[in-house]
């Protein structure tokens, strides 16, 4: 719990990654980057990765723990050892919640997914088409997206502008296809209704699109991460809490989520994103009900999980 100008509230972040050793390593094996783990972590400014996907779990519950965060999405970032990363989030006895990043052509993707789901507790699909270049109307994205709708998943799906920052300091390009947008996902949706798909930072850039998708089919939310970029591609640049403002007036506060974005150490959780958004809040005119749903209520109803009776649930409204 943590205390804000709306009262203490049950923050349940939507929006972290989990970089363990493994994250670390894939990203030395990266072509044109021939570095150790270690090197990797001087050259980004982080601290170095723990030996153990579990040190690296604890390290993030601990500082849940200092910061007053009850629970956090953990997002495996890089498509690959993917059991180690999820031997450390299923540690956490619930306080991390994970979401696999993965692409459809990864060998036996459905069965895998499955897995993570059923051995790990996995609870979210992650889906960065635009970085990893597939179609989410491939046969082998919609077979992911099946196993993900029977098992009731959050499905996270990463469109339009895109920046990742470790990628720039490493020198690594930076190319993306930025032409997918949440409308495309329309017939996709509609047909998996036993599935919520989050598109992230109020769209990345298609915040009008995602707003006619949202109308259209109702399992659509969006996250408050990279507030600074909500209107930037808007006519007239309108300020973060005019954009928060309409989208809930079209989406309800039900279907936004706060994130917080946070990836590494030392930097670790972003008190400073969350203590921003909390001002925007304020200016948009948000009351108690609905901070309380964006900060953490909305995503604890969407985490359909069974075996997970000790993570800390919200106190009863």
């Amino acid at each position: 719990m943590r205390q804000t100008p709306f009262g203490e509230m049950f923050v349940f972040d939507a929006h972290t990654h989990f970089f363990d050793l493994s994250f670390y390593e894939n990203l030395g094996r990266m072509k044109g980057i021939n570095a150790s783990a270690v090197d990797i972590a001087e050259r980004l400014g982080w601290d170095e990765a723990p030996d153990k996907s579990v040190e690296a779990a604890n390290a993030w519950v601990q500082e849940m723990d200092a910061k007053g965060v009850d629970r956090m999405v953990s997002m495996h970032t890089i498509p690959s050892n993917i059991f180690q990363a999820a031997e450390g989030i299923h540690s956490a006895a619930g306080r991390l919640t994970g979401y696999a990043a993965m692409t459809p052509n990864m060998e036996g993707a459905p069965n895998l997914l499955d897995r993570l789901v059923t051995e790990f507790g996995f609870r979210g699909l992650a889906l960065f088409p635009s970085v990893f270049r597939f179609s989410m109307q491939d046969e082998a994205t919609l077979g992911l997206l099946d196993v993900a709708h029977q098992h009731g998943l959050n499905i996270f799906v990463h469109c339009g502008a895109i920046k990742i920052g470790f990628r720039t300091k490493l020198g690594l390009p930076n190319v993306f296809d930025c032409t997918f947008t949440p409308l495309e996902m329309q017939p996709i949706c509609a047909a998996c209704p036993n599935a919520n798909f989050v598109f992230p930072h109020m769209g990345s850039g298609y915040f009008r699109e995602l707003l006619m998708l949202a109308d259209m089919v109702p399992n659509i939310y969006t996250d408050t991460s990279g507030m600074g970029g909500w209107g930037k591609y808007l006519d007239g640049n309108p300020a973060p809490h005019q954009v928060l403002k309409h989208a809930v007036e079209v989406m309800g506060a039900e279907r936004i989520l706060f994130g917080s974005d946070s990836s590494f150490f030392p930097r670790g959780w972003r008190v400073d994103t969350f203590v921003a958004q909390v001002d925007v809040f304020q200016e948009a005119g948000l009351n108690d009900e609905q901070v309380a749903q964006i900060l953490g209520r909305n995503l604890e109803r969407m985490i359909r999980v069974e075996n997970q009776s000790d993570a800390p649930s919200a106190p009863d409204a």
